[in-house]
């Protein structure tokens, strides 16, 4: 008898020793991939490339065949980003505005109640198992969702909170992208103004040296010509009255 209980305590204790070992394989692959994922998101500058980075790395993470990324402008509700993999084109234009209305509507209300990972959300079509709503300033928010694992299991807790650990370094990575983004269409503003000042400084000069002609003619003609015919020119350099002609 006690040599059961002593078998039943050493198998008892080796099966959590297991089940210790794998949450640590488990937390250990996560912060892995938390490391592969964030070097990876920060090499870019770009948002779209960025975006499609990390859509492909945390799929690959998750073992999901279908996701997508949609990014929209709050004040205007246009969509300036939308990065799909694994869906029907024909699927994209209805994803596109059931995310869209989601966003515009209930995102904010969904932040602000502290819920994080949306499990099989009704708003989106029924391979997508799994979304993540997020707020990249008080102007612009964006949705991660996710097919099922091809393994079939369910997005746990622990995959729901890393989920949530990644997508907090994609805002800080497109924090960054968009404010240099910014800083290039204010370039490209900067250039086009300095072609159009050149421009106008050149018909400027153009017109200062037809202007100091005219006064070099204008004084030439005072030596030759009475006031009142200068005058005239002055008035109307092209007017017919000035034209010569033969009279008797």
């Amino acid at each position: 008898m006690g040599y059961r209980a002593r078998l039943e305590e050493l198998r008892a204790a080796l099966e959590a020793a297991e089940k210790v070992q794998r949450d640590l394989d488990h937390r250990v692959f996560h912060l892995k991939t938390l490391y592969d994922v964030s070097r990876d998101i920060f090499t870019y500058v770009e948002s779209d490339k960025m975006v499609r980075s990390f859509l492909l790395m945390t799929m690959g993470n998750f073992g999901a065949a279908e996701g997508f990324i949609i990014i929209v402008e709050l004040p205007s509700g246009e969509i300036s980003s939308c990065i799909h993999v694994g869906l029907h084109e024909t699927d994209l234009s209805s994803l596109k505005d059931s995310s869209r209305r989601f966003l515009l509507t209930g995102g904010p209300a969904w932040l602000s109640s502290q819920h994080a990972v949306c499990l099989h959300p009704d708003f989106l079509p029924p391979e997508i198992v799994c979304a993540l709503p997020f707020a990249l300033d008080d102007d612009c928010m964006g949705l991660l969702a996710l097919g099922a694992k091809m393994i079939g299991e369910p997005y746990d807790d622990s995959d729901q909170e890393l989920l949530c650990i990644l997508v907090n370094n994609l805002k800080v990575g497109l924090k960054n992208a968009r404010s240099f983004e910014e800083i290039e269409r204010l370039n490209r503003y900067l250039q086009t103004q300095n072609v159009q000042l050149e421009k106008a400084y050149n018909r400027l000069s153009a017109a200062m040296r037809k202007v100091e002609t005219l006064e070099s003619i204008k004084a030439s003609l005072s030596k030759f010509v009475p006031n009142t015919v200068c005058r005239l020119i002055e008035k109307s350099p092209t007017t017919q009255v000035l034209e010569t002609k033969q009279q008797d």
